[in-house]
């Protein structure tokens, strides 16, 4: 009874451990030329945060005007990081990585038809980078080119609302959501476990209850990679191997921490595993 007790206690205490939301700071934005004006960097940066923080897996460190990665290193050496009850007065906590932009391009311009009607396109271009504060090393960047800045007119007149400089903008803005969605899913990808299988046939998983809800931002028809993890001795080093097993989809979110998944591909891999024991993660793919 006591080995159960003490195996069950491990189980929350990993369920707890994959729930916590990463800590991250975003900094101001930047442009690598004069020529952008600070409302357009302030607009793109301002549409990355708001990206993060619909997600409601992260507690965001929003701070500006400051040498990224120095002043990052610095301030997690002063009090407010050293000590908790600072840093919960203070409303600051130690992030791990630092994201950050470029805005390399946004041109407007207007283009005139024969017949003397006009609309305006916009181009945007931005680079995002994830720094890593303990190391200091760049861990990622990606550059976000958004599909209305290469749609011309035709696809100008049908999203609409290019009949001025600024409405062009905020279109070609617009277009950057499914593309920052999926660098935050590439490199932030969400890690959870799964609870029971509720329903299988021909020892094949069908149905799965996952330990993810609306407390990490889950939703209907969101995706997950199954994985089992291995560690693998080399010598006097352990490495970490992730196996594919299969891939899950929520049907229903269920309350904070619940969710309840069908099984889309490799069900009985993820039966045998699962009942044999296995370490088996479940890592978001949006």
């Amino acid at each position: 009874m006591k080995r159960l007790f003490f195996v069950v206690i491990i189980v929350f205490a990993s369920f707890s451990v994959l729930a916590q939301k990463r800590t991250i700071a975003i900094t101001s934005f930047e442009a690598t030329s004069s020529n952008i004006k600070i409302k357009a960097i302030k607009a793109i940066e301002d549409k990355v945060k708001e990206a993060f923080y619909s997600n409601n897996r992260f507690n965001i460190v929003d701070r500006t005007n400051y040498d990224k990665l120095k002043d990052e290193k610095e301030l997690q050496k002063t009090e407010d990081f050293m000590d908790g009850k600072t840093v919960s007065q203070s409303g600051l906590e130690g992030a791990e990585q630092i994201v950050t932009g470029s805005v390399n391009q946004v041109d407007i311009y207007k283009v005139v038809s024969e017949d003397g009607s006009y609309h305006y396109n916009c181009n945007i271009s931005f680079s995002l980078q994830i720094i890593d504060v303990a190391t200091g090393k760049l861990i990622a960047t990606q550059i976000i080119k958004p599909k209305q800045s290469f749609g011309g007119s035709i696809l100008s007149k049908s999203i609409g609302g290019s009949s001025t400089s600024e409405k062009a903008f905020y279109n070609s803005l617009k277009g950057t959501q499914k593309a920052i969605d999926k660098f935050i899913a590439k490199n932030f990808p969400f890690i959870t476990l799964i609870i029971e299988i509720s329903e299988a046939s021909s020892n094949k998983a069908k149905v799965l209850l996952i330990n993810t809800g609306t407390l990490n931002g889950a939703k209907k028809n969101h995706e997950f990679n199954v994985v089992e993890v291995v560690i693998l001795k080399v010598g006097d080093k352990e490495i970490t191997r992730k196996k594919d097993l299969g891939k899950i989809k929520i049907t229903k979110v269920e309350g904070e921490e619940i969710s309840v998944a069908k099984v889309v591909k490799g069900g009985e891999a993820i039966f045998a595993k699962f009942n044999a024991g296995a370490r088996i993660e479940c890592l978001s793919k949006n």
